[in-house]
């Protein structure tokens, strides 16, 4: 797929193993920064597969650090561990600092705390991983 395509596929932000509050707060900031992208809450690994399989533009994952829902991982850095070298683009949601460091070190991209949400370098951490996404899904 060119870069140009790409471009006029929406992007999809999945909220992954996040409470039904947080996820719809991730939704309003992901809103303001990726107007177009489609944002849907996932709380299984099923419906997660099915959602990233059936994504046509680049794909971004906001994993939670403490999963809420039926994932076969003990924690969100598991999660991001098992989807490294996929498609995706996936980031740790946490404010503490270690668990950044071991999301990073898993294959994830550079994440954020929900305490950051409104923040100008969050916003340039989902755009990156858009951009991020949109060359693994056309590699």
């Amino acid at each position: 797929m060119s870069p140009e395509a790409s471009e006029t596929l929406p992007t999809t932000v999945l909220s992954v193993g996040h409470c039904t509050p947080d996820a719809w707060m991730l939704r309003t900031a992901v809103q303001r920064v990726l107007p177009d992208a489609e944002v849907h809450p996932v709380n299984d690994e099923d419906d997660l597969r099915e959602r990233i399989a059936s994504s046509k533009g680049p794909t971004v994952l906001l994993v939670n650090r403490l999963l809420d829902g039926r994932f076969p991982h003990g924690d969100g850095i598991e999660l991001i561990e098992a989807h490294a070298g996929g498609p995706v683009a996936t980031l740790l949601i946490s404010n503490l600092d270690a668990s950044q460091v071991a999301a990073e070190a898993a294959g994830g991209v550079a994440g954020f705390g929900k305490t950051a949400l409104n923040h100008a370098d969050t916003a340039e951490k989902l755009r990156n991983a858009v951009e991020i996404a949109a060359s693994r899904r056309s590699a």
